[in-house]
């Protein structure tokens, strides 16, 4: 992974590692619950990674191991708000790890994973950048019928060394997202 530190692998690998321990550790057949997420699921969300603002789209393969675990493939645009808004793009690819709440219609989970980078040659002189991601999510769901959807909440950090041509890093820290997902 050119342009990644050891940390920052050693990040991506402990967060996936600690996912997919979780989802069998809690994997339990008699708790399943009738949710519809047995189908793809598609997302719209707006995010602040870092200072810079975007919106995606996600998609969420069905949920497996009794409905505890997941793969995630989502594609951002962002505008960097020190360079006049400029557009660059982002691939996120990563494994989810999540339960329900016994007492409430709310997924927890986490997430975590590879960060793709296509930044603008207007302020990197990189055409393109690796890293990952991990966050912690909330996914509170409308109702339980098919055709239904939810909103969610996702709280987390990048790690990637993306630096701009003046020297400085971007996009490398605290992220937050937020959106609907519908389950067809």
């Amino acid at each position: 992974m050119k342009g990644t530190t050891n940390t920052q692998r050693a990040l991506v690998y402990f967060t996936i590692l600690a996912l997919c321990i979780t989802s069998q550790i809690f994997a339990n057949p008699e708790t399943v619950q009738n949710y519809c997420t047995g189908n793809v699921s598609l997302g719209f969300s707006v995010q602040e990674w870092e200072d810079d603002l975007g919106m995606g789209l996600g998609l969420t393969s069905p949920w497996f191991l009794y409905e505890k675990a997941a793969i995630r493939v989502s594609g951002n645009v962002l505008f960097k708000t020190d360079n006049q808004w400029k557009p660059y793009y982002a691939i996120r690819t990563g494994l989810i790890g999540g339960s329900f709440m016994q007492s409430a219609d709310i997924r927890l989970y986490g997430e975590g994973g590879f960060l793709f980078l296509f930044p603008d040659t207007s302020f990197d002189s990189a055409s393109f950048r690796l890293g990952g991601y991990g966050h912690f999510g909330f996914e509170f769901f409308l109702s339980t019928t098919p055709g239904s959807g939810s909103y969610f909440i996702e709280v987390g950090s990048n790690a990637i060394d993306a630096k701009s041509l003046a020297g400085n890093h971007y996009l490398n820290g605290f992220a937050t997202t937020c959106g609907f997902r519908f389950y067809p």
